[in-house]
């Protein structure tokens, strides 16, 4: 089987280049990994970087530092509209706004977290390879923006859906499917907050005992404590645990959701009369999908600040506490791709269906 070419964009530091190793070695099976150190010319630019890059089936790039150099390749890549995953180990946050809504993913060297990484991109870059995973970048989306169809490379790489018969039918079919999917998603919103607030009430029962046993003192109270703070540590454990599952599982979903959503929008069946209607109606539930997104990561943020508050206690719960802030703080990652997900899908729905009020 024929490897995808991967070109890496990352600083010309001993660390950076650690990581670009140890990730030719983990996905060495499936993909062939470049970059511009293997080139053997650093000083020839066209040969070592642009021609690279051009070549290049998928791009990661690490703006960790936003180093101005990466930067600038990183320009090039979506200038050639390449597929590109973005990584670093400094906080998604302070990533400049126009790219913190494309597919990102913070690091670190620690095995737990590296295994993090190791398995998003094989996931991504296994997604690019077959089609099956949407890429964009502040250049194509400025071009679908302004209507500006022209550039070849930016026309070859679009949504691509099949919908059975070819008609009317075979469009409701597969949006019906479409909202199946956005229920599920947002079923299992639902249920990860459910999880949360049952998680939270454990947790704050123990607590109450742990208070009132030390009010009352006597001999025991030091044993009680250790037990009931254990009983709240396997609340927290079993909740990290299925909250691990939902940020493997939700984004998995999500990008199904994007990419048929996207394949219907640039679909001629769109815009007939009655179809136009209810694609309008879908897309008005992906807006209220975005307030319950939303909805979800003010719940998660307020949990997270509490758990902060607890971590330190004692060491049973540390821990499980330590776990279970690392998997929030992963889903509210999660939460800024979904709605930036949602934002260009409604951008782009204005070109298809014109301009649709929302509630």
């Amino acid at each position: 089987m024929k490897k995808s070419k991967v070109f890496v964009i990352m600083p010309f530091q001993e660390e950076f280049l650690e990581v670009y190793e140890m990730l030719k070695i983990k996905l060495h099976d499936r993909f062939e990994f470049t970059n511009a150190g293997d080139e053997g010319n650093q000083q020839n630019i066209l040969q070592d970087i642009i021609q690279p890059i051009y070549e290049a089936d998928m791009i990661i790039a690490d703006l960790t530092g936003l180093n101005p150099n990466v930067m600038y390749e990183l320009g090039l890549a979506h200038s050639f509209n390449k597929k590109t995953i973005i990584i670093t180990k400094d906080d998604i946050a302070k990533l400049p706004f126009d790219l913190k809504q494309y597919r990102v993913k913070d690091y670190d060297t620690h095995f737990i977290k590296f295994d993090e990484l190791i398995d998003f991109l094989n996931s991504t870059l296994a997604g690019a390879a077959d089609g099956t995973v949407l890429f964009s970048n502040p250049v194509k989306d400025f071009l679908k923006l302004g209507n500006i169809n022209d550039i070849s490379w930016f026309n070859d790489d679009e949504a691509i859906i099949e919908i059975e018969n070819s008609s009317d039918k075979g469009f409701i079919d597969f949006l019906v499917e479409l909202e199946s999917s956005m229920d599920e998603f947002q079923q299992d919103i639902t249920a990860m907050t459910e999880d949360m607030v049952k998680m939270s009430e454990g947790v704050s029962q123990s607590t109450s005992e742990i208070e009132r046993v030390k009010e009352s003192g006597g001999s025991g109270t030091i044993s009680f404590v250790r037990k009931a703070t254990r009983k709240a540590a396997k609340y927290v454990e079993e909740f990290s645990s299925s909250f691990k599952e939902y940020n493997k599982t939700l984004p998995e979903l999500w990008d199904k959701i994007e990419m048929n959503t996207i394949g219907l929008l640039e679909n001629d069946f769109a815009t007939t009369d009655g179809n136009k209607e209810m694609m309008i109606n879908y897309l008005k539930s992906l807006s209220e999908t975005k307030k319950a997104i939303v909805r979800a990561e003010e719940g998660v943020t307020a949990m997270k600040i509490e758990m902060e508050g607890v971590v330190g206690i004692e060491k049973s719960l540390n821990k499980a506490m330590q776990f279970a802030i690392l998997d929030l703080t992963n889903f509210l990652k999660n939460t800024e791709y979904f709605k930036g997900s949602i934002d260009k899908i409604l951008v782009k729905s204005k070109i298809t269906l014109g301009k649709i009020e929302f509630d």
